[in-house]
């Protein structure tokens, strides 16, 4: 399985970002790296890529022990340094608040959490630590 899109940049910013499911997404450096306000950045990319996975992992993990998801948000930060003259992500926390329906097997709320970390294609595909601390709604 191969996964493919291309990037178009010509003279300025925007360039554009088509992705392989047909989107297209304008996109620019940071303003503090000589970018513009406004289009995706590969930063926010990087860090939405892994909180966009969680989600979507968590919803089919825990609706498979019990946990029928009403709501989900999940504010995500990723805290970059200077390692060794280089810059990085050395980690990625996600704050989920999520609210269940009503029925829904709370007492399987933490094993879900632990599976869809140890199941999370773009966090175990990154080299940092990554952390979720989640609030039940």
């Amino acid at each position: 399985m191969n996964f493919e899109n291309t990037i178009v940049w010509k003279e300025k910013f925007p360039g554009k970002l088509f992705c392989q499911n047909g989107q297209v997404i304008d996109y620019s450096a940071p303003e503090e790296l000589q970018g513009m306000r406004g289009p995706l950045t590969p930063e926010d990319a990087f860090v939405a890529s892994a909180s966009m996975c969680f989600q979507i992992v968590f919803e089919g993990v825990a609706s498979d022990l019990g946990l029928k998801l009403d709501e989900y948000k999940c504010k995500a930060v990723g805290d970059l340094e200077t390692v060794e003259g280089i810059r990085k992500f050395v980690k990625i926390t996600l704050y989920p608040e999520i609210k269940f329906a009503p029925g829904a097997k709370l007492s399987n709320f933490d094993r879900a959490i632990s599976i869809t970390k140890r199941k999370c294609l773009i966090s175990n595909s990154m080299d940092l630590e990554f952390e979720v601390i989640p609030k039940v709604l």
